[in-house]
């Protein structure tokens, strides 16, 4: 695979009619049917992301499996990650749009059960839906219960794949970081002066959830693939940040008219001295011109060729990896990274 410059190329490839042409391809994706339906009921909770954003998940979902998945397999693991993507997207939205700590806190109790052996394990049950938390506050019921269906949904999935045994420890600890990734964005939206980039990429990558995405292909992979774990979960760390570039320079300008300035491209400007704290939006009630100005400065300072080029560092490292492996070919995978962050830059508008 020679070195080249991918981002400039992907970026080139999504002016005109290939951007277009590639989100038609999302409106025209069909979701299989366990997905509808989880949507469905998303949708009966007022929740405000589009159908748009779970065929644009489950579209993309393949470019992130990993090659050893036989092709038989290859359609429950898009699902399996999807259904992951949407409880992630419900504790996401917990704490960025509606600021519900409490459920977030009741939810998140699920995911931190460290017990394997009984009908509780791994937060399975109803966990506590009653309208309480543990300290008398109210949580939002019907909401906490969708996520819990959710997450039980997934794991009654995940037990019936031929390693979940050897791997389970492993996704409860990966989705963990998940979850310490959104208390992360959570501490840079109500205290932004408090973030660094370096931090976000050791915290808030994890949100992109593809270190659980390789458990779960592991799940369904040969016995023998746990030889390369090491080298695969080098990969998909670099690949998950890789990833969050993409998804900062898709969403940023939309976060931060809602409020949420915990991307990336927001706080590489407040390190680089390009926008100062007293000059974002307040996140319980966003000026609109506020938001405005920021982003436009940022703009001015082309603070995403920065990011742009960052991610063309960790491409160069991903492509190093696979020429040092000696028995994991990275080839397929590391064409699906240029794949998700030409989908990212198309989507702008709609992610």
């Amino acid at each position: 695979m020679a070195l080249r410059e991918p981002a400039a190329s992907v970026v080139r490839s999504v002016d005109g009619d290939r951007a277009v042409a590639l989100l038609e391809s999302v409106y025209e994706h069909d979701l299989p049917p366990e997905i509808q339906e989880l949507v469905a009921e998303y949708g009966r909770l007022d929740g405000d992301r589009s159908t748009f954003l779970w065929k644009w998940i489950h579209h993309l979902a393949p470019k992130n499996v990993m090659p050893f998945v036989d092709e038989s397999d290859r359609d429950t693991v898009a699902i399996n990650n999807t259904m992951l993507v949407i409880f992630v997207t419900l504790l996401d939205d917990l704490i960025e749009k509606r600021r519900d700590y409490e459920t977030f806190d009741a939810i998140t109790s699920l995911v931190r059960l460290k017990g394997w052996s009984d009908g509780t394990a791994f937060g399975h049950g109803p966990g506590r839906t009653d309208g309480g938390a543990s300290d008398g506050t109210a949580i939002d019921e019907p909401y906490a219960a969708f996520a819990v269906r959710v997450w039980d949904t997934l794991l009654d999935r995940l037990e019936r794949s031929p390693e979940f045994d050897r791997y389970a420890p492993l996704f409860r600890f990966d989705v963990s970081q998940i979850v310490t990734s959104i208390e992360y964005s959570m501490l840079v939206i109500e205290h932004p002066e408090l973030a660094s980039v370096e931090d976000l990429e050791r915290y808030e990558s994890h949100n992109m959830g593809m270190h659980s995405f390789l458990d779960i292909d592991l799940m369904y992979a040969p016995a023998s693939q746990q030889e390369d774990l090491p080298v695969l979960r080098d990969a998909v760390e670099i690949a998950q940040e890789m990833a969050r570039i993409g998804n900062w320079l898709s969403t940023w300008e939309r976060e931060v008219r809602e409020g949420d300035v915990s991307s990336g491209v927001v706080v590489s400007a407040l390190e680089r001295g390009i926008v100062d704290v007293g000059d974002l939006p307040d996140p319980e009630d966003p000026d609109p011109a506020a938001a405005d100005r920021v982003i436009s400065r940022i703009n001015d300072h082309d603070v995403e060729s920065a990011l742009l080029s960052t991610w063309n560092d960790k491409y160069r490292r991903l492509v190093a990896l696979d020429r040092e492996a000696d028995t994991v070919d990275l080839g397929p995978f590391i064409d699906g990274t240029e794949e998700v962050l030409r989908y990212y830059l198309a989507s702008r508008w709609f992610t």
